[in-house]
């Protein structure tokens, strides 16, 4: 076996009471309460930390990288996104990466790291935006998918842009999905002659060039925050539009499939931006625009599965605001979107035979067997 960086302590303990063996992570800890009440070195899911460098990733053998980006300078509502990530964090404490459901143990099937926060310019939109997508770039040049957390949701637009630029690198003629699941359209030319908003993600995914609108779709839209503009852009160019009557009427599990199968026709990779204000305001209260008549806390696990069935190159969950929400639940339902998605995409990758093999890596098949 190749040396490798990736190493764990259960629940970032070190010193003379740490946590012992290889699986102390996914038990019931045998001599203190753990991340419960002492988190140690908070990361995500007590992941090791990895340096945003393609060449660490690589050396980690990492196939799943968490990357924070907690920006809120491109919001046009609410701020407090900033802290999503941070949030996300601390929610992990509470769970182990063990699910049942799946029989898996995400941290070890993926080598999840955590990379941090991107660092942000205040006041500077446009370097911050080149910093989000450097970042990005690093981990899919790593070889490994992002689980990108944000921050307002003009995040996609540097993290679509990475993918882009990643996909495009040797081969010019491949082409990218990109799904926008959100209570907004977010189809703003500009905002006042500004472009970088959290309301222009999916014009400026189509501008770039190994994006089309064959492979681009939205669900979850309802209210009257959604401008006329914004609905004739999506008509306009031939996407289709799966507003929150639609889900409500055709259910969940239909529509999700809809959209994830355009996105994936013909396509090498796939950007999917989950803003948390698709979820409804009483199960969601913690986003920077929380909205009623929206995806259930259920029916969001239920998209989160079968996303997982399908595989993303970049999952990006948006405009997570902790200060609205003083019970926490909404960043334990984001969290949890994230763990099942990765369960689900864990048992997908497991039934078919496609575990994410590293070169002279053998992952480790006890405890996941299947169910």
């Amino acid at each position: 076996m190749p040396d490798s960086d990736w190493s764990i302590v259960a629940h970032q303990h070190l010193g003379p009471h740490r946590e012992a063996g290889h699986d102390a992570h996914v038990r019931s800890p045998s001599k203190h309460n753990g991340a419960f009440k002492a988190s140690g070195l908070r990361t995500f899911m007590g992941a090791p930390y990895c340096e945003p460098d393609r060449s660490a990733i690589r050396k980690a053998g990492a196939r799943v990288c968490f990357l924070g980006a907690p920006w809120d300078q491109g919001t046009i509502v609410r701020t407090g996104t900033s802290s999503g990530p941070q949030g996300v964090r601390e929610a992990t404490t509470q769970y182990f990466p063990y699910m049942f459901e799946y029989d898996v143990d995400i941290l070890n099937f993926f080598r999840v790291v955590d990379c941090g926060d991107i660092p942000i310019v205040p006041g500077n939109n446009e370097r911050s935006q080149e910093y989000m997508c450097d970042y990005v770039l690093e981990c899919l040049e790593g070889g490994a998918d992002v689980i990108l957390v944000g921050g307002d949701h003009s995040v996609p637009i540097p993290g679509a842009r990475a993918l882009s630029r990643h996909l495009a690198k040797g081969r010019p003629d491949s082409r990218m999905g990109y799904l926008h699941i959100d209570c907004h359209l977010d189809a703003a030319v500009d905002w006042g002659g500004i472009e970088i908003t959290n309301a222009s993600g999916p014009p400026e995914a189509l501008k770039l060039p190994n994006c089309h609108a064959a492979n681009m779709a939205h669900m979850g839209s309802r209210n009257g925050l959604n401008p006329k503009d914004w609905m004739d852009f999506w008509i306009d160019n031939g996407i289709p539009i799966v507003p929150m009557s639609e889900v409500v009427d055709k259910g969940i599990e239909s529509c999700t499939r809809f959209i994830f199968e355009r996105a994936w026709n013909g396509t090498e990779a796939v950007y999917v931006s989950w803003d948390t204000d698709s979820l409804d305001c009483s199960c969601m209260p913690g986003t920077s625009c929380p909205e009623c008549y929206g995806i259930n806390a259920r029916e969001a696990i239920q998209l989160a599965r079968i996303a997982g069935e399908y595989g993303v190159n970049v999952l990006e969950i948006a405009e997570l605001s902790p200060i609205f929400d003083a019970s926490q639940m909404s960043m334990k339902l984001a969290c949890n979107m994230i763990y099942h998605y990765l369960g689900s995409r864990a048992a997908t990758l497991r039934a078919r035979g496609e575990l994410p093999r590293i070169p002279g890596w053998e992952i480790q098949a006890e405890g996941q067997s299947g169910t």
